[in-house]
């Protein structure tokens, strides 16, 4: 009992640490460094983002849709429709499920029976 609970907050604390803390962190870090790098050396930039937050704004103004739309086509339309019809060519169980659905349309229900049942098992 003790072991599943340790477990389960084990589970919890690498879910909400890689996916959401590091990734706000890594966020905030890059906003900073972009800082650093574009606007205390370059003259003009200078005069436009007086700030940090003033370029925290822009930025993300910016960014933020950006990358919404790159991760729709990505998602839409480039790889990971892709990665998915390889992922599903390459496992054995999405080739034997997509062939038993294939089957239950066709009202041959005992062949795809037969073919789900090393699964089952």
């Amino acid at each position: 009992m003790w072991k599943e609970r340790i477990l389960r907050l084990w589970t919890y604390f690498r879910r909400g640490h890689s996916t959401y803390l590091v990734f706000l962190i890594s966020f905030a870090n890059f906003i900073v460094i972009q800082y650093r790098l574009l606007i205390e050396y370059v003259p003009a930039l200078k005069l436009v983002f007086s700030n940090l937050i003033a370029f925290a704004i822009t930025f993300l103004t910016i960014y933020v849709p950006a990358a919404v739309v790159i991760g729709w086509l990505d998602y839409k339309k480039l790889a990971v429709p892709v990665d998915q019809a390889l992922a599903a060519e390459a496992s054995p169980y999405a080739r034997d499920l997509a062939r038993a659905l294939l089957l239950i349309a066709q009202g041959r229900n005992e062949e795809a029976i037969r073919v789900l049942r090393r699964w089952a098992e």
